[in-house]
């Protein structure tokens, strides 16, 4: 009798070991099959993101190069360029998006195509800027002239009138620029608010054998679309000839001789703080308002 009890135990054992084998086999097959859900949901997660991110930049490239239509001719040629180039990077997206199964290769091509948008737009931008400086380049030009037409009615005018009128100084030929500052330190020119560090106002103080001479204080008021007025690195406080105090975007010390001066006063700021719209230029000398225009920045 012992034999087949003998016999019987090894069998037990044997079953014994095959379930526990089994069952870790089951166990390892149900880890593995886990991590491999963990992971390919984070994959799906990272896709989706990458598909809003690509989505966004689309509309937020299309939107910031479209809010400058209707300025100019040329400038509308520019952007029609600008659409088409966009519509094509377009279809590649979706094309990848389509046809693309490995999930992350499609996240470094989605990556890769989301800095190509970011540069196209940035070219833009520059080509933008640059156009519409030229633009406002040639009407100020043409501005000047009917400037010069009129300076000369206006001349007439004061030899007519009386001679403390015609002591009075004037400034002629205003031009005022705006631009930008550039890695190296260097000045180019913009005309778009959010990239401008610097206004420049340019002026011919004009020869007045009438006026008396010596020193004079020449002031420039620049006042922002908020109705504040722009201040430089020093605050140069004055009163104008009504008696009210103002504060001078900048002002500058001159000997009057009685001859033509040129002259520049600017606004300079190394922050990038300036809002879009029209600004007021006011040129006073000793507390006289002898010139005021607008000046527009996109």
């Amino acid at each position: 009798m012992a034999e087949p009890t003998k016999k019987n135990n090894n069998t037990l054992t044997l079953l014994l070991l095959l379930l526990i084998t089994s069952l870790g086999a089951n166990f390892y097959q149900w880890k593995s099959h886990n991590g491999m859900v963990i992971s390919h949901g984070n994959e799906v997660d990272s896709l989706i993101t990458m598909r809003v991110e690509v989505e966004r930049e689309l509309g937020i490239t299309t939107a910031e190069l479209e809010k400058y239509r209707g300025i100019a001719g040329n400038l509308d040629s520019l952007l029609n360029d600008a659409n088409v180039k966009i519509s094509v990077q377009e279809e590649k997206i979706k094309k990848l998006l389509a046809n693309e199964k490995d999930g992350k290769k499609l996240s470094a091509q989605l990556k890769e195509e989301i800095a190509k948008l970011r540069k196209m737009r940035d070219e833009y931008l520059d080509k933008i800027d640059n156009l519409i400086a030229e633009n406002d380049r040639l009407k100020s030009a043409n501005d000047s002239l009917n400037s010069q037409v009129v300076n000369l009615s206006e001349q007439k005018n004061l030899l007519e009138g009386k001679v403390a009128t015609a002591s009075q100084l004037k400034v002629e030929y205003v031009k005022v620029n705006s631009f930008k500052k550039r890695f190296n330190g260097k000045y180019t020119e913009s005309v778009l608010a959010k990239r401008t560090n610097k206004i420049e106002s340019c002026f011919t103080l004009m020869d007045n054998k009438i006026a008396s001479t010596g020193d004079k204080m020449v002031y420039l008021v620049i006042t922002a679309p908020d109705g504040k007025i722009l201040m430089s690195y020093t605050k140069s406080p004055f009163k104008d000839n009504e008696g009210n105090e103002l504060d001078a975007t900048a002002s500058l010390k001159i000997e009057y001789t009685g001859v033509k001066q040129e002259i520049c006063l600017t606004y300079e700021n190394d922050e990038r703080i300036l809002e879009a719209g029209t600004y007021q230029i006011g040129i006073y000398l000793d507390g006289l308002m002898v010139h005021q225009s607008n000046y527009i920045l996109r």
